[in-house]
């Protein structure tokens, strides 16, 4: 009975997609993978879009959101990726297990090849050599971290960071990288002693307000010619937009900033813009879709049916904010001038 009472009273405060994804999460079974990706993605009647994309008003935006950003990082990063390290295992690439964006260049790729594609592309960014000391902030699964192995066979000089204990336990026990438990926000680094820093899909997680700090501290952090390669998505429009708020069901305390603001922060930081490019992320998104949804009956031995149902409206609803324009995947090579 409560799906039925919340829905009205969600829809009126936090907005129609909200109470929407709420109310398909809270379903007492299982999402049928054949329907949850139409009932999250279709398209709506111009009168109901219109009130989806403009409920709740402007002003009251932030309000919602308020709370949400001044808790401690720790928390939205384990709600999301301390699941187990065994589900998301089952709908991320066979190789190196990216959580984030692929590079579907043709379109006819496997998970896996358009993975590999990606994971070079950011190679060819870094250029790693042997002996440079290299630094990746959120380092999840030990994915590119493994890509820059192989290129350099110099596991010594990698470092990484992670708020997740499960990635802490799995690179521990698969890689043997130095990888920590600390929040790359708030954590200091020693002045001049990186070659480069890099971040894939991590940067979502800075706060607005903090990225100009975060952003002075790297580029101290970094040695002169040093290189900050960043991927990530961010906002097209610069203000909120109303289904915003649907973020904070599946990264609680974290919002990202627009491209606009992004640009701008890095060059007041005193870096050079070397590389930016945008990519599409929708094609990434189905794919994990299509894997959770055939390997069903594992995923919901490993986690409970709200989880299931979190994950399986996650990938539609993340595909819907991408092709409605409200967010873009970019990538960017920024340098410290010698």
């Amino acid at each position: 009975m409560i799906r039925p009472t919340l829905f009205p009273f969600e829809s009126l405060v936090y907005g129609p997609s909200y109470a929407w994804l709420q109310y398909l999460i809270r379903s007492p079974e299982p999402l049928d993978p054949a329907d949850t990706w139409d009932r999250v993605s279709f398209d709506l009647p111009p009168a109901a879009d219109w009130v989806r994309n403009h409920w709740p008003l402007g002003p009251l935006r932030p309000a919602l959101l308020a709370a949400k950003m001044k808790q401690d990082h720790v928390l939205g990063i384990a709600a999301h990726y301390d699941v187990s390290n065994d589900f998301f295992e089952l709908f991320l690439d066979k190789k190196y297990m990216f959580y984030t964006c692929a590079d579907f260049v043709r379109g006819d790729e496997t998970l896996e090849e358009a993975q590999q594609a990606k994971a070079d592309f950011i190679l060819r960014q870094i250029d790693p050599q042997p002996g440079q000391r290299i630094l990746e902030l959120g380092c999840g699964w030990g994915s590119m971290l493994r890509r820059i192995y192989e290129q350099t066979s110099d596991k010594e000089n990698l470092y990484g960071l992670t708020l997740s204990q499960e990635q802490v336990a799995y690179n521990e026990a698969h890689h043997g990288f130095q990888v920590e438990f600390d929040d790359f926000i708030t954590r200091d680094y020693p002045e001049g002693e990186f070659d480069a820093i890099y971040s894939i899909g991590a940067w979502e997680h800075v706060r607005p307000k903090e990225i100009e700090p975060l952003l002075s501290k790297l580029y101290r952090a970094l040695k002169p010619g040093g290189k900050l390669v960043k991927h990530f998505f961010c906002r097209v429009p610069v203000a909120l937009f109303a289904t915003a708020v649907c973020s904070q069901i599946y990264f609680p305390g974290s919002i990202g900033s627009s491209y606009l603001f992004h640009c701008k922060a890095f060059e007041q930081a005193g870096f050079r813009i070397v590389h930016r490019s945008i990519h599409d992320y929708r094609p990434t998104l189905r794919a994990w879709y299509d894997n959770l949804a055939r390997e069903k009956d594992r995923a919901l031995e490993l986690v409970d049916v709200p989880t299931f149902n979190r994950y399986l409206t996650f990938f539609p609803a993340s595909w819907r904010y991408f092709d409605d324009g409200f967010g873009m995947v970019t990538r960017w090579t920024l340098t410290k001038p010698t």
